[in-house]
């Protein structure tokens, strides 16, 4: 009968314990000391946008805002999944780390069977049931695990910093193809409206040559022009479609056709002394934020190479209860407080401080490098911004009166007065100022990118 009554704790035990390592999350969250890993974004997950079967993305099909366009890019973009991979990973070794301050405990059952003959005596057989339940804490090494849960929180702070820089990347590179589709779909307006003009003159210098007011070299030229402005305008819209395949690949999507996207206004002129920028981004900007957090983590490390020239603190507690035939009678308590000086092991302590101290170095020296790297940043950014803020009134200006000239010139080849060259350069003189405004307007928005609290 207790063999049966064996097999059966056993069993029930069996079942306890494959239900408890089925959720071993749940278990360990519950001790209350672990919180649990959130990484998921506050705004909820974002769903990754995939072609159907015949390659179409009807979730593209209507018109893209700046802010659909990140969405996408954030949820398909693989940088972005291992940036949220490696917060999650650096929160379960933060758990693995806390895990050193808390007690194990185990039960266990045993049913041994003993067949034995010996000489002179009748053959004998029994068995020995037996059962025990024991908890058990030991902490090697107290300030060290210490410092190791020290490390995981920063590593975890450090993963969830780079986790946003790279989402800031990301952006980033969409606001810059997305920019540059609207420039490129804008510089298709304006070759469009620039072979309208070339077209009318055409059509005028052939019926001024019916008329016999202009010779034939007059409506040569015309259509020369005319020819050499639809190559322009086709390059125009080639220019389009590289855009739109680089916005979409930069979303991590296929787009057979040109994405329709909204229009946005190109140029914001940010209003913010140049020292305050810098300050700003100093404090602001995750890969700034990261290098420093790696700093704290090697002075925590250097640290805890310089503790091996001291003492080792370590305690151990243990409670068990044992017996025989189920019966828990027996029971043991222990504990243990120790400390243990180190004497020689061979400069292994001495050579893993000098390289602990090796290694601070490289990371204050790397600081100072990224720190330099982004008051770059911010100054390149600041000066095109001022640039673009001091050159956009001029370029409209210079917009204006080359209408203005192109208005003249058409009004002297009319009256015949003006000759088609005269025209010919008005008409590119527009030309060209329309497209150089349109270049000056798309500029000064990296600011908002090396600039810390203006990322996106």
């Amino acid at each position: 009968m207790k063999k049966y009554q064996l097999l059966f704790i056993l069993g029930v035990l069996g079942a306890a314990a494959s239900s408890a390592w089925a959720q071993p999350d749940d278990l360990f969250y519950s001790s209350g000391l672990v919180p649990p890993a959130s990484a998921e974004r506050k705004d909820g997950p974002v769903a990754p946008v995939t072609p159907d079967a015949n390659g179409v993305l009807p979730q593209l099909q209507g018109e893209l805002s700046l802010e659909d366009c990140i969405q996408i890019a954030l949820s398909n973009s693989p940088r972005a999944v291992s940036a949220q991979l490696a917060v999650q990973d650096a929160q379960v070794n933060l758990n693995l780390a806390r895990a050193e301050f808390l007690p194990t405990a185990t039960v266990g059952a045993s049913q041994g069977y003993t067949n034995q003959k010996t000489d002179g005596f009748p053959r004998t057989d029994h068995g020995q049931p037996d059962v025990y339940a024991q908890a058990q804490l030991s902490l090697s090494g107290i300030t060290d695990i210490a410092r190791g849960v020290k490390i995981g929180k920063l590593s975890l702070e450090q993963a969830q910093t780079d986790f946003e820089g790279v989402k800031n990347e990301i952006t980033g590179t969409i606001k810059k193809y997305y920019y540059a589709l609207l420039s490129a779909r804008r510089a298709v307006a304006i070759r469009t409206q620039s072979r309208d003009l070339y077209k009318d003159q055409y059509e005028r210098s052939a019926e001024f040559f019916r008329l016999g007011l202009r010779p034939k070299v007059d409506v040569t030229t015309a259509e020369v022009n005319l020819n050499n402005e639809e190559l322009s305008l086709i390059r125009a819209r080639n220019l389009v479609k590289t855009a739109s395949a680089q916005l979409a690949n930069a979303m991590g999507v296929t787009a057979s056709g040109i994405l329709n996207i909204q229009d946005v206004d190109t140029f914001e002129k940010i209003d913010i002394p140049f020292d305050k920028a810098v300050e700003t981004a100093y404090a602001n900007r995750p890969d700034v934020l990261s290098a420093r957090t790696g700093v704290k983590i090697s002075q925590i490390q250097l640290n805890r190479a310089k503790a091996g020239f001291f003492p080792t603190f370590s305690f151990s507690a243990g409670f068990a209860k044992s017996g025989d035939d189920f019966r828990l009678d027996n029971e043991e308590t222990k504990l243990m407080a120790s400390v243990e000086f180190p004497i020689f092991n061979a400069f292994k302590t001495y050579n893993g401080y000098k390289q602990a101290q090796i290694n601070h170095s490289k990371t204050l020296n790397s600081n100072r490098s990224l720190l330099n790297d982004v008051f770059l940043d911010v100054q390149n950014a600041y000066i095109k911004m001022q640039e673009a803020a001091e050159s956009i009134p001029v370029a409209e200006v210079n917009v204006e009166k080359a209408k203005e000239n192109l208005d003249l010139s058409r009004g002297r080849y009319n009256e015949g007065i003006g000759d088609i060259i005269e025209l010919k350069d008005a008409e590119v003189a527009y030309t060209d100022a329309e497209l150089s405004l349109l270049r000056l307007r798309f500029r000064g928005g990296g600011f908002k990118t090396s600039h810390g609290d203006l990322l996106i």
